[in-house]
């Protein structure tokens, strides 16, 4: 599994592209409904359904295609597998107050997220802290999403994910590490929150799958191919490298540590280990502060704001055009979006509405 990248985007230089036709645009409650439709027709109870379309689409609305609707597809291969369980409802296993375990028993990803959310939010509320640990999940969308919902309530949140290894571990050659997604928000600043989410590789596993799909070429030192030898195609990168060498490299180790073996759930160390055994998809760790327990929530929002300014105005670096906050960018294109519609390749749309008319699914018009 992988996060959304947020401001940490390639160069738009980097690599080669080939020219793109213009996609069309589909309005985002359009195409809430409609997902939401898709995953209705496979069993999914209208709420789960509507769970699963909101989270896709906070990423598309983004600029985080690689983790919206081009997840369907996937998603409904997990369906047919057995791997995503439609009518799985998430279950509470440990209730200590602060503290909340939760089965996911293969439930849909942002379900058993939002109802961890919710649950780490009603104890952060009532003892100022909240923590809510997922086990036995499936791909959870763009972590993101659930930071910043808390953010917006009033909540400074860190949420942690893991899933199988796809990146080295630093100094192997081998896929050894999940790659480790980690999102934080905290209320304030232009946009509403201030927001970071981000994978630990130099690329997430959803860019890399993009770049193979359309040909490009990748920045050296950005992942290996099968035999462990640096790899600039990006059709022959098989394994991701940490951001950061060694300490990203940590970092994913360590959220392997606080998720998954939290949950009781391993995921690397059964794939790792000689019998190479596959189990579930994901595991993770929402954390959550009330800031009303230490600030005044308008106090604490006006310095996060008099602090981003400052930020903003620092001296720039050389050849620097702006000096942005994390999740500025993608704030900007969500409100692109939301006025324009949201772009929809076509050959992606294709792929879409085939399994729309295999499920009877209404497929609405483009514009």
């Amino acid at each position: 599994m992988d996060g959304l990248e947020g401001d940490f985007r390639p160069n738009e230089s980097w690599g080669t592209q080939a020219v793109k036709p213009q996609p069309k645009r589909l309005r985002e409650d359009r195409l809430r409904k409609f997902v939401a439709d898709l995953f209705a027709a496979r069993g999914m109870s209208s709420a789960d359904a509507a769970s699963v379309a909101e989270v896709l689409v906070w990423a598309d609305l983004r600029g985080g295609e690689t983790h919206g609707i081009s997840r369907i597809p996937h998603y409904f291969g997990m369906i047919d597998k057995g791997a995503l369980k439609p009518g799985a409802i998430p279950v509470v296993t440990r209730d200590f107050g602060a503290l909340v375990g939760i089965d996911a028993q293969g439930a849909a990803g942002p379900v058993a997220m939002k109802m961890a959310l919710a649950e780490a939010k009603l104890r952060a509320r009532a003892l100022g802290a909240g923590i809510a640990v997922v086990g036995r999940a499936t791909h959870s969308g763009a972590i993101g999403c659930y930071a910043e919902a808390a953010a917006r309530e009033g909540f400074a949140a860190i949420v942690l994910a893991a899933g199988p290894p796809l990146m080295a571990y630093h100094g192997a050659r081998v896929p050894s590490l999940s790659t480790a997604p980690l999102a934080m928000a905290v209320p304030g600043g232009d946009n509403g929150t201030l927001m970071l989410d981000m994978a630990s590789s130099l690329i997430s596993n959803g860019r890399l799958k993009q770049a193979k799909r359309d040909g490009e070429s990748l920045p050296a030192g950005w992942a290996l191919d099968a035999e462990g030898r640096m790899a600039t195609d990006a059709d022959k990168a098989e394994v991701l490298l940490p951001m950061g060498g060694a300490k990203g490299s940590a970092f994913a180790l360590l959220s392997e540590c606080m998720t998954s073996l939290l949950a009781g759930a391993a995921i690397l160390a059964p794939m790792l280990g000689p019998d190479g055994k596959r189990g579930h998809g994901q595991n993770a760790t929402i954390i959550l502060i009330d800031i009303a327990r230490l600030r005044e929530p308008d106090d604490y929002r006006s310095d996060v704001s008099v602090l981003s300014s400052i930020i903003r105005s620092l001296p720039r670096a050389e050849g620097a055009d702006a000096l942005r906050l994390p999740g500025e960018r993608a704030a900007s294109e969500a409100h692109a979006r939301r006025n324009a519609g949201v772009p929809i390749p076509q050959k992606l749309w294709d792929e879409i509405t085939a399994l729309a008319n295999k499920h009877d699914v209404c497929i609405p018009d483009l514009e």
